[in-house]
Parts: C-alpha cells; sequence; structure tokens
C-alpha cells in the first residue's frame, strides 16, 4: 500500500467520477483506473462499484474511506513536522538544570520557546551541576543550567548571571532580623550545607571564602539535593548557605541574610556540547539569548 494509492482512493471517492478525480490528482484517465484496479487487487477487497451508470462505493469503500483519511492527513503533517525540524521549529530538546534556574530566568525561556517554536518538545529534568556535566558528556541532555566554572572539555559554555550567596537563618537567630550578615559573624554556628558531591560549586566557593576569612565552618549535616536543608535550620538545627534565588522560597521558620565582607559570588551558566549541530538546539539557544535579562531581573 502506497500514499498514492489512498491518495487516488480518495479522490474517487469524492468525486465518484474518474475524469474529475483524474484532473484532482494530475494524472490520466487511464492510469488512475489501473492505479484503482491495482490497489484493490493488492488488498484483496473491492472498494467501487462500477457500471455504465457511474461509479459508487462499496461498503467496503465506505468503511476504508474515513482511515485512508487520516492516514493521508498524518503524512502531511509528517512532512510539515519534517521541514520544521530542517528549519529547528521541531523536535525534541533534553534540557538539565540546578533548581536555582528554575527559580530564575528558566520558567521564562520555556515559555517563550514553547510560544515561538510550537512543534519544539522539552524534556526537562532536574540534576546537579555534576551530574549535568556527565550527561553532557554522554550526550544524554542538550542543554545544561548548572553553577560556573565547569572544566570539561568539549563543552560550550555561557554565563548568565551571578548572584550573592544568602545565608539562612532559624527565625529566632541572633542575625535573623538583618538583611546582610558579615562572613566572620557566621564562625562558630554550626552549619548544615550542600554536600561537596552534590553542589561542589557552592560547597567549594563558601568553604574557601570561609578559610579567607580566617576560619572554618563547623559544618555538622551535609544534604545531597532538594530544599530539604531548610527544614532543618527551621529545626533549629543550624545555619545554613543557598543561592539568591532561594529568597523566593519562604517558610515561616525561616529567614535569609546577604552575606557580605567579602560577598561570595555564584554564577550561573549554561553548557551544550560544541560539536552539537541541531537546528532546534540552535534556535533555543537564540531563545535563552532574547529571553536572557529575565535572569538578571530573578536575584533579589
Amino acid at each position: 500500500m502506497e500514499l498514492r494509492h489512498l491518495r487516488y482512493f480518495t479522490a474517487l471517492a469524492e468525486e465518484l467520477h474518474f475524469g474529475r478525480a483524474a484532473d484532482a490528482v494530475f494524472v490520466a484517465q487511464s492510469t488512475l483506473s489501473q492505479q484503482i484496479k491495482a490497489f484493490e487487487d493488492e488488498i484483496g477487497v473491492r472498494l467501487f462499484d462500477r457500471s455504465s451508470g457511474g461509479v459508487e462505493l462499496t461498503e467496503a469503500g465506505r468503511t476504508f474511506l474515513p482511515y485512508a483519511r487520516r492516514v493521508l492527513r498524518e503524512a502531511r503533517r509528517a512532512e510539515s513536522v519534517a521541514r520544521a525540524a530542517r528549519e529547528g521549529l521541531a523536535g525534541l530538546l533534553t534540557i538539565t538544570y540546578e533548581g536555582t534556574a528554575m527559580r530564575s530566568g528558566l520558567p521564562a525561556i520555556i515559555k517563550a520557546f514553547q510560544r515561538e517554536r510550537p512543534h519544539g518538545e522539552l524534556d526537562l529534568v532536574e540534576e546537579t551541576t555534576r551530574e549535568q556535566v556527565g550527561a553532557l558528556r554522554e550526550e544524554e541532555t542538550d542543554v545544561g543550567f548548572l553553577f560556573l566554572p565547569i572544566n570539561e572539555r568539549g563543552l560550550r559554555v555561557h554565563t548568565l548571571f551571578s548572584a550573592p550567596m544568602v545565608a539562612v537563618l532559624p527565625s529566632d537567630h541572633r542575625l535573623a532580623d538583618r538583611d546582610t550578615v558579615p562572613l566572620r559573624a557566621l564562625e562558630g554556628e554550626p552549619h548544615v550545607i550542600w554536600a561537596r558531591g552534590g553542589a561542589p560549586r557552592i560547597h567549594d566557593a563558601y568553604v574557601r571564602a570561609c578559610h579567607e576569612a580566617g576560619f572554618t565552618p563547623q559544618i555538622i549535616q551535609e544534604i545531597e539535593r532538594g530544599e530539604s536543608f531548610l527544614g532543618l535550620v527551621e529545626a533549629g538545627l543550624g545555619v545554613s548557605i543557598a543561592h539568591a534565588s532561594n529568597v523566593q522560597i519562604q517558610r515561616p521558620g525561616v529567614r535569609y541574610a546577604t552575606i557580605v565582607e567579602p560577598t561570595v559570588p555564584l554564577t550561573l551558566g549554561l553548557a551544550h556540547r560544541h560539536d552539537d549541530e541541531s537546528p532546534l538546539l540552535d534556535r533555543f539557544l537564540e531563545t535563552v539569548r532574547e529571553e536572557r535579562e529575565a535572569f538578571r531581573q530573578s536575584p533579589p
């Protein structure tokens, strides 16, 4: 069964006249008649009754007609999607992201991309920076929104924005009523922070800053992922640290204060493989450039 057979069949079924049907599909009447007969022989079903008075669909032909039309519609749609994919307007992109990206500019990018590329599908997966680098290396993801710097050959990296780290404090903490907290004020405080294996950029940036300020943070609990550190802080287990975008997550027992003297910046970036030539990826990166201001506006 070929698509041309279905086109010839539906044309004759709609016109019920060989001459008009042949004109509709731009073939000679004799060709149309031969092709319809060959199609009936192939599937072993008589689709039309032919007589000197004209052409009529058989019961089998009437039953078959909506299915033939459906196949032709899907074929046209497949052609359209294929052309769209060639132009970077269709296809599937896998996007991995740190939670920080979803709390800042990434939702605006997703919304704009879906509006401008309605046939482009996004598979979104939250992963740590370390997991994302591995996924990019193994071609398991196309784009990663992650913390910088990263050191991985074969990746192209774009900086999106930097924001200062914030201290996360219990609401009854001695520093809870302050908007900013000097880093040295956290010396001796029990800390609940991200494990290095889960968030090496956050962990290393903070520990390095503490050492440069003359002390070692007292880490009593490490977490691997998620927002569980907020509950541990609320319970009074200790203080924590987070990216500035976390200020959007309001909990009654938690307060935030920007770390100063010095500030500890965290940088969010985008990474993709250097040799990825997907037209849809190019269109997504174009959307990121157009919506980049959304990241700068998100942090407080």
